[in-house]
């Protein structure tokens, strides 16, 4: 049985809404946690994004995103920026645990399409998970005491 059955259709909304944030513990928003990116994270390159990932303290994955003003005007920043949070959401990076993520887009992402955006983020995201992969498997097994 449906336990929203017999709430209002406003709070039946409000809370399907709900599912569909991209909450603030999932983002990166302070300057110095940005800062951290230069002098600890690595980088992966596409022709539209830059990847920038370091390992985590927040036990689960986040996601700073950078669009200047070279880009272009505020709404082609901002369709870039609502376009890299719902492929976020979608794609469950969150799942690959402790890992941040500073993405920064370059001049070609102001004229991708969402399904363009979604295959080079799908391919700079798969670029990181094999170097995750090997990351991993280098720690010694010695240090999980």
């Amino acid at each position: 049985m449906d336990p929203f059955l017999n709430a209002p259709d406003s709070c039946y909304h409000i809370i399907l809404m709900k599912s569909f944030t991209f909450p603030k513990i999932a983002r990166i928003l302070k300057r110095y946690e940005f800062v951290e990116f230069y002098s600890f994270g690595k980088a992966v390159h596409s022709s539209g994004f830059v990847l920038v990932y370091k390992s985590g303290k927040s036990g689960r994955s986040r996601i700073g995103i950078t669009v200047s003003r070279k880009i272009g005007n505020a709404v082609v920043r901002n369709r870039i920026k609502r376009h890299i949070r719902e492929y976020y959401r979608l794609h469950s990076v969150s799942a690959q645990t402790d890992w941040d993520f500073h993405l920064i887009a370059k001049k070609p992402a102001s004229t991708l399409s969402f399904q363009q955006m979604v295959a080079m983020l799908d391919g700079l995201f798969d670029k990181f998970a094999k170097i995750a992969v090997v990351v991993q498997t280098a720690i010694p097994q010695s240090h999980h005491v």
